[in-house]
């Protein structure tokens, strides 16, 4: 199974609240292009699973528009760092795309191919695959991918 993982694009720096904060034109603009980046690349999601905040779920739509045939769903944990509880919430998913924040993404990145905690940040718009065992996972996973979104505006 894959387990890709998604990094919301740029957002507004300032909005009522802090889940209130929307994407930037620039931030859908990178997310559109990291889509179309890995799609060209041979990834197909079966699902997008994203956290409830504002730029999370505008960037699961923007991703939802290269990936039509991915179901497309919220997931409060995504917001939170319980990183067993994110792994359970994705049980029986078909290669879920989690879409969310640092360092939340970045820790369970780390988790799941077995690096140190910290080792793993994903910047805006960046994304990762991991192939992994069934959940729970009882052994690292392979990372086949980790790209920088830098990547994306130069292909």
């Amino acid at each position: 199974m894959r387990i890709g993982l998604f990094r919301h694009g740029v957002a507004e720096d300032t909005a009522r609240t802090d889940f209130d904060r929307r994407l930037t034109p620039a931030g859908r603009a990178e997310v559109a292009r990291m889509a179309e980046l890995i799609y060209r690349a041979g990834y197909r999601p079966g699902c997008i699973v994203h956290s409830p905040l504002v730029r999370a779920s505008q960037t699961a739509q923007v991703l939802q528009e290269r990936f039509p045939e991915a179901t497309l769903q919220e997931a409060e944990v995504l917001a939170w760092p319980q990183l067993d509880s994110i792994l359970h919430a994705c049980s029986g998913l078909r290669d879920p795309l989690l879409v969310g924040h640092e360092p939340i993404l970045g820790r369970l990145l780390g988790k799941l191919i077995g690096a140190p905690e910290g080792a793993t940040p994903l910047e805006r718009a960046g994304f990762a695959l991991v192939d992994v065992d069934r959940r729970p996972t009882t052994r690292p996973g392979m990372l086949r991918a980790f790209i920088h979104p830098a990547v994306a505006a130069t292909s």
